[in-house]
Protein backbone atom coordinates (compact mmCIF):
# COMPACT_ATOMS: atom_id res chain seq x y z
CA UNK A 1 0.00 0.00 0.00
CA UNK A 2 2.70 2.40 0.92
CA UNK A 3 4.47 1.69 -2.73
CA UNK A 4 1.16 2.47 -4.29
CA UNK A 5 0.54 5.71 -2.25
CA UNK A 6 3.81 7.03 -2.87
CA UNK A 7 3.63 6.78 -6.65
CA UNK A 8 0.44 7.93 -7.12
CA UNK A 9 1.39 10.89 -5.12
CA UNK A 10 4.14 11.55 -6.96
CA UNK A 11 2.83 10.93 -10.35
CA UNK A 12 -0.51 13.64 -9.02
CA UNK A 13 2.48 16.31 -8.80
CA UNK A 14 4.01 15.52 -11.99
CA UNK A 15 0.72 15.59 -13.88
CA UNK A 16 0.16 19.14 -12.35
CA UNK A 17 3.62 20.45 -13.41
CA UNK A 18 2.79 18.91 -16.84
CA UNK A 19 -0.28 19.90 -17.66
CA UNK A 20 0.19 23.84 -16.27
CA UNK A 21 3.41 23.81 -17.63
CA UNK A 22 2.02 23.09 -21.35
CA UNK A 23 -0.64 25.52 -20.67
CA UNK A 24 1.82 28.00 -19.35
CA UNK A 25 4.26 28.05 -22.03
CA UNK A 26 1.83 27.98 -24.95
CA UNK A 27 -0.40 31.06 -23.43
CA UNK A 28 3.58 32.97 -23.42
CA UNK A 29 4.22 32.03 -26.88
CA UNK A 30 0.92 32.79 -28.38
CA UNK A 31 -0.24 35.76 -25.85
CA UNK A 32 1.61 38.35 -27.61
CA UNK A 33 -0.47 38.88 -30.70
CA UNK A 34 -3.84 36.32 -29.83
CA UNK A 35 -5.89 36.88 -26.60
CA UNK A 36 -8.02 39.71 -27.51
CA UNK A 37 -7.76 42.25 -25.00
CA UNK A 38 -5.24 40.22 -22.98
CA UNK A 39 -3.22 39.68 -25.73
CA UNK A 40 0.32 42.18 -25.10
CA UNK A 41 -0.39 44.08 -28.56
CA UNK A 42 -3.32 45.38 -26.75
CA UNK A 43 -1.16 47.94 -25.12
CA UNK A 44 -2.91 47.34 -21.54
CA UNK A 45 -0.73 47.53 -18.68
CA UNK A 46 -1.93 44.62 -16.47
CA UNK A 47 -1.04 42.48 -19.47
CA UNK A 48 2.68 43.27 -19.31
CA UNK A 49 2.90 42.15 -15.50
CA UNK A 50 0.76 39.52 -15.69
CA UNK A 51 3.07 38.23 -18.34
CA UNK A 52 6.02 38.77 -16.83
CA UNK A 53 4.71 37.27 -12.76
CA UNK A 54 3.76 34.28 -15.32
CA UNK A 55 6.88 33.75 -17.42
CA UNK A 56 9.15 34.07 -14.03
CA UNK A 57 6.76 31.92 -12.72
CA UNK A 58 7.57 29.27 -14.84
CA UNK A 59 10.95 29.13 -15.07
CA UNK A 60 11.35 28.82 -11.36
CA UNK A 61 8.21 26.26 -11.55
CA UNK A 62 10.14 24.28 -14.15
CA UNK A 63 13.78 24.67 -12.67
CA UNK A 64 12.23 22.46 -9.21
CA UNK A 65 10.82 20.54 -11.07
CA UNK A 66 12.97 19.23 -13.07
CA UNK A 67 15.50 19.26 -10.03
CA UNK A 68 12.76 16.42 -7.87
CA UNK A 69 12.59 14.57 -11.81
CA UNK A 70 16.62 14.39 -11.26
CA UNK A 71 16.23 12.91 -8.11
CA UNK A 72 13.26 10.41 -9.19
CA UNK A 73 15.26 9.26 -12.47
CA UNK A 74 18.33 8.87 -10.12
CA UNK A 75 16.33 6.48 -7.57
CA UNK A 76 15.46 4.05 -10.43
CA UNK A 77 19.06 3.88 -11.53
CA UNK A 78 20.61 2.55 -8.54
CA UNK A 79 17.56 0.11 -7.93
CA UNK A 80 15.65 1.96 -5.06
CA UNK A 81 11.82 2.86 -4.64
CA UNK A 82 11.29 6.80 -5.06
CA UNK A 83 10.20 8.03 -1.53
CA UNK A 84 8.19 11.06 -2.02
CA UNK A 85 7.55 11.61 1.50
CA UNK A 86 10.92 12.46 1.86
CA UNK A 87 11.11 15.41 -0.62
CA UNK A 88 7.26 16.14 0.30
CA UNK A 89 8.49 20.36 1.11
CA UNK A 90 9.89 20.72 -2.07
CA UNK A 91 7.49 19.51 -4.11
CA UNK A 92 5.08 21.60 -2.67
CA UNK A 93 7.51 24.93 -2.83
CA UNK A 94 8.04 24.00 -6.88
CA UNK A 95 3.96 23.91 -6.97
CA UNK A 96 3.62 27.12 -5.51
CA UNK A 97 6.12 28.57 -7.56
CA UNK A 98 3.88 27.05 -10.83
CA UNK A 99 0.53 28.60 -8.98
CA UNK A 100 1.85 32.03 -9.25
CA UNK A 101 1.70 31.81 -13.31
CA UNK A 102 -1.31 29.82 -13.19
CA UNK A 103 -2.98 32.63 -11.58
CA UNK A 104 -2.34 35.30 -13.86
CA UNK A 105 -5.35 35.48 -16.88
CA UNK A 106 -3.20 36.17 -19.82
CA UNK A 107 -4.05 35.65 -23.35
CA UNK A 108 -4.82 31.86 -24.86
CA UNK A 109 -5.59 30.89 -21.20
CA UNK A 110 -7.37 27.54 -20.92
CA UNK A 111 -9.21 27.57 -18.25
CA UNK A 112 -10.04 23.67 -18.49
CA UNK A 113 -6.79 22.31 -19.15
CA UNK A 114 -5.49 24.12 -15.61
CA UNK A 115 -8.38 22.77 -13.94
CA UNK A 116 -7.34 19.30 -15.42
CA UNK A 117 -3.90 20.44 -13.77
CA UNK A 118 -5.21 21.23 -10.35
CA UNK A 119 -7.60 18.53 -10.21
CA UNK A 120 -4.25 16.24 -10.33
CA UNK A 121 -2.96 18.34 -7.45
CA UNK A 122 -5.87 17.65 -5.19
CA UNK A 123 -6.08 14.14 -6.61
CA UNK A 124 -2.62 14.04 -4.77
CA UNK A 125 -3.69 15.54 -2.02
CA UNK A 126 -6.76 12.79 -1.58
CA UNK A 127 -4.38 9.71 -1.35
CA UNK A 128 -2.80 11.56 1.44
CA UNK A 129 -5.88 11.83 3.29
CA UNK A 130 -6.43 7.88 2.46
CA UNK A 131 -3.04 7.25 3.39
CA UNK A 132 -3.31 8.96 6.70
CA UNK A 133 -7.06 7.39 7.29
CA UNK A 134 -5.93 3.64 6.48
CA UNK A 135 -2.89 3.98 9.28
CA UNK A 136 -4.53 4.80 11.78
CA UNK A 137 -4.32 8.70 12.29
CA UNK A 138 -6.72 10.51 13.24
CA UNK A 139 -9.40 10.05 10.32
CA UNK A 140 -11.37 13.77 11.30
CA UNK A 141 -8.22 15.85 11.15
CA UNK A 142 -7.20 14.44 7.97
CA UNK A 143 -10.75 14.11 6.35
CA UNK A 144 -11.24 18.11 7.49
CA UNK A 145 -7.74 19.07 6.26
CA UNK A 146 -8.41 17.90 2.66
CA UNK A 147 -11.62 19.88 2.88
CA UNK A 148 -10.44 22.82 4.10
CA UNK A 149 -6.97 23.10 2.16
CA UNK A 150 -8.99 22.41 -1.32
CA UNK A 151 -11.80 25.11 -0.57
CA UNK A 152 -9.22 27.77 0.61
CA UNK A 153 -7.26 26.90 -2.97
CA UNK A 154 -10.39 27.71 -4.65
CA UNK A 155 -11.58 30.86 -3.05
CA UNK A 156 -7.73 32.74 -4.47
CA UNK A 157 -9.09 35.01 -7.14
CA UNK A 158 -7.31 34.57 -10.30
CA UNK A 159 -6.07 38.00 -11.50
CA UNK A 160 -8.00 39.22 -14.26
CA UNK A 161 -8.90 42.77 -16.54
CA UNK A 162 -12.07 44.76 -15.08
CA UNK A 163 -14.29 47.22 -17.11
CA UNK A 164 -14.50 49.51 -13.99
CA UNK A 165 -13.78 52.83 -14.44
CA UNK A 166 -10.70 54.90 -12.58
CA UNK A 167 -9.85 55.05 -9.11
CA UNK A 168 -11.74 51.58 -9.10
CA UNK A 169 -9.69 50.04 -11.39
CA UNK A 170 -6.52 50.69 -10.62
CA UNK A 171 -7.97 49.65 -6.59
CA UNK A 172 -8.74 46.51 -8.25
CA UNK A 173 -5.61 45.39 -10.20
CA UNK A 174 -3.67 45.66 -6.32
CA UNK A 175 -6.15 43.76 -4.27
CA UNK A 176 -6.07 40.77 -6.83
CA UNK A 177 -2.41 41.38 -7.03
CA UNK A 178 -2.26 41.45 -3.50
CA UNK A 179 -4.56 38.62 -2.83
CA UNK A 180 -2.66 36.10 -4.92
CA UNK A 181 1.28 36.69 -3.71
CA UNK A 182 -0.09 36.56 0.01
CA UNK A 183 -3.22 33.64 -0.64
CA UNK A 184 -1.24 31.16 -2.59
CA UNK A 185 2.09 31.15 -0.19
CA UNK A 186 -0.71 30.53 2.62
CA UNK A 187 -2.15 27.47 0.49
CA UNK A 188 1.26 26.49 0.01
CA UNK A 189 1.74 26.22 4.19
CA UNK A 190 -1.68 24.17 4.06
CA UNK A 191 -0.56 21.99 1.43
CA UNK A 192 2.69 21.83 2.86
CA UNK A 193 1.25 20.61 6.61
CA UNK A 194 -0.99 18.29 4.99
CA UNK A 195 1.63 16.42 3.06
CA UNK A 196 4.05 16.12 5.26
CA UNK A 197 2.15 15.84 8.86
CA UNK A 198 -1.17 15.16 7.29
CA UNK A 199 -2.92 17.21 9.14
CA UNK A 200 -3.19 20.83 8.22
CA UNK A 201 -2.66 24.39 9.52
CA UNK A 202 -6.18 25.55 11.34
CA UNK A 203 -4.66 29.29 12.11
CA UNK A 204 -7.35 31.95 12.44
CA UNK A 205 -5.18 34.24 10.26
CA UNK A 206 -5.34 32.29 7.18
CA UNK A 207 -8.94 32.29 6.67
CA UNK A 208 -8.93 35.74 7.67
CA UNK A 209 -6.70 37.04 4.98
CA UNK A 210 -8.92 35.17 3.03
CA UNK A 211 -11.63 36.93 3.83
CA UNK A 212 -9.79 40.38 3.30
CA UNK A 213 -8.40 39.92 0.13
CA UNK A 214 -10.92 37.95 -1.69
CA UNK A 215 -13.44 39.74 -0.20
CA UNK A 216 -11.58 43.14 -1.79
CA UNK A 217 -11.00 41.84 -5.34
CA UNK A 218 -15.06 40.99 -5.33
CA UNK A 219 -16.44 44.12 -4.09
CA UNK A 220 -14.05 46.40 -5.79
CA UNK A 221 -15.50 44.52 -9.15
CA UNK A 222 -19.07 44.42 -7.79
CA UNK A 223 -20.51 47.18 -9.91
CA UNK A 224 -18.52 45.83 -12.87
CA UNK A 225 -19.10 42.00 -12.48
CA UNK A 226 -19.29 39.84 -9.52
CA UNK A 227 -17.18 36.93 -9.44
CA UNK A 228 -19.59 34.34 -8.37
CA UNK A 229 -17.04 31.61 -8.62
CA UNK A 230 -14.63 33.14 -5.66
CA UNK A 231 -17.66 33.87 -3.38
CA UNK A 232 -18.79 31.38 -3.58
CA UNK A 233 -15.77 29.30 -2.59
CA UNK A 234 -14.61 31.88 -0.24
CA UNK A 235 -17.84 31.57 2.03
CA UNK A 236 -17.82 27.53 2.06
CA UNK A 237 -14.05 28.17 3.04
CA UNK A 238 -15.17 30.25 6.32
CA UNK A 239 -17.81 28.09 6.62
CA UNK A 240 -15.87 25.05 6.74
CA UNK A 241 -13.43 26.80 8.96
CA UNK A 242 -15.95 28.40 11.48
CA UNK A 243 -17.36 24.54 11.84
CA UNK A 244 -15.41 21.77 11.41
CA UNK A 245 -12.21 23.78 11.10
CA UNK A 246 -12.03 25.38 14.52
CA UNK A 247 -12.90 22.18 16.52
CA UNK A 248 -9.56 20.61 14.39
CA UNK A 249 -7.24 23.78 15.85
CA UNK A 250 -8.78 23.35 19.25
CA UNK A 251 -8.05 19.76 19.05
CA UNK A 252 -4.52 20.32 17.75
CA UNK A 253 -3.96 22.46 20.70
CA UNK A 254 -4.71 20.19 23.45
CA UNK A 255 -2.34 17.98 21.43
CA UNK A 256 0.09 19.87 21.75
CA UNK A 257 -0.42 21.25 25.40
CA UNK A 258 -1.10 17.08 26.67
CA UNK A 259 2.61 16.03 24.19
CA UNK A 260 4.80 17.41 26.95
CA UNK A 261 3.06 15.73 29.55
CA UNK A 262 3.49 12.38 27.70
Amino acid sequence: MKKITNGLKTAGFSLYFLILFVERLCALILSPTQGGEYALCSGDAFNYVAYVVTALSLAAGTALFIRLFIRIGRSIRVGKGYDFDTDAKDWTIASVALLFGGMMHTGFTMAGVQFAAYGFLIGAMIVKCVENCLSGEDKFLSIVSLVYATLFSMSIPVCYLTTAATPLRELFFAAEFLAVFTLVPCFGLLLFRLMTKGVTDFSPYLPAAMCVLSGLTIGLNWTAEINWFVLIFAGLTLLCYLTVGLIAHKRLCGEKKESPEA
